[in-house]
């Protein structure tokens, strides 16, 4: 049982700052930046083997102060859009897609939008809106649901209540992992029972909660205005989330989609997060766009 083979490396930002990174798929196919939530790398993990097979490579950065990337704590989202933009030219990438989850979904977004007609899909598998809105989390449940009403009403308890569960994940990864997963629904359980998903599962819920500064950091900039501009955003747009999915419902793809002229939105049956595997062939698909060969 073993992670999939990822290609890690650094790159350096025109200001000096670090950027970290792991390239997983193919070897040399056409790009697809996925993003998912603060720390994590799980979404790129989880679609390595479907994007080895299409032929695609899929880059996943570390934001700033994940991993090896340097901290940023004044970087705004648009700013570490830039960065992510930035990185994609030091691979000598012309053209290129986006995957993005959860936490990504405004830094897709801002990315997108400073990438013009060089992104040629934008794809999202558990979109959310912007946390801050007044009715944003009438519908999220579970541990996430608390996160996100600390970073819009007492934001300055998220770093030490991060550390703490961090704390707890370090002592016993794997009972961390189960706790999370009892509650999923059939098809994610399914998933699960692959050791190397199950394996992807632990590492990166680990991972997720290591810099509980730069988790908090960011949860904070979810819960305020993203400074997006989402009308610039000229990629192809769409949408799929589990129709389970307690953190990021279909209820938030629908409305992030009104605000992007209709983007379709699929709904997959009985999935929560984990069971979304079935649709990654199609996802990244639409990412990776016309241009690319991949069947």
């Amino acid at each position: 049982m073993s992670l999939p083979a990822g290609r890690d490396d650094q790159a350096r930002l025109p200001d000096g700052r670090t950027l970290a990174y792991g390239l997983y798929g193919a070897a040399d196919g056409p790009l697809i930046v996925v993003l998912d939530g603060p720390g994590s790398r799980g979404l790129g993990r989880a679609a390595a083997s479907r994007a080895e097979t299409l032929g695609l490579t899929l880059l996943v950065p570390d934001r700033p102060g994940f991993g090896q990337s340097t901290p940023a704590p004044a970087r705004s989202i648009t700013g570490v859009a830039l960065d992510l933009l930035a990185l994609v030219h030091s691979l000598d990438a012309p053209r290129f897609g986006i995957v993005a989850q959860s936490g990504g979904t405004p830094f897709a977004l801002a990315l997108a939008a400073a990438g013009g007609d060089a992104v040629t899909g934008l794809a999202f598998v558990g979109a959310i809106v912007p946390l801050g809105e007044p009715d944003a989390l009438e519908d999220v449940h579970g541990p996430m649901r608390t996160t996100f009403t600390l970073a819009r009403r007492a934001p300055w308890l998220l770093r030490p209540l991060v550390g703490a569960v961090a704390r707890r994940t370090r002592g016993n990864p794997e009972a961390a992992a189960r706790a999370y997963a009892k509650d999923l629904p059939e098809a994610d359980r399914s998933v699960l029972e692959d050791p190397t998903m199950w394996m992807i599962h632990e590492v990166t819920s680990a991972e997720a909660v290591s810099s509980p500064a730069a988790f908090a950091h960011e949860a904070r900039m979810l819960a305020r205005p993203w400074g997006v501009d989402i009308g610039s955003v000229r990629a192809p747009v769409a949408f799929w989330v589990g129709e389970l999915d307690p953190t990021h419902p279909p209820v938030m793809s629908r409305r992030m989609a009104d605000r992007l002229a209709g983007a379709p939105v699929t709904v997959v049956p009985g999935a929560a997060t984990f069971g979304m595997v079935r649709a990654f062939p199609d996802v990244l698909r639409h990412a990776a766009g016309p241009v690319s060969a991949a069947t």
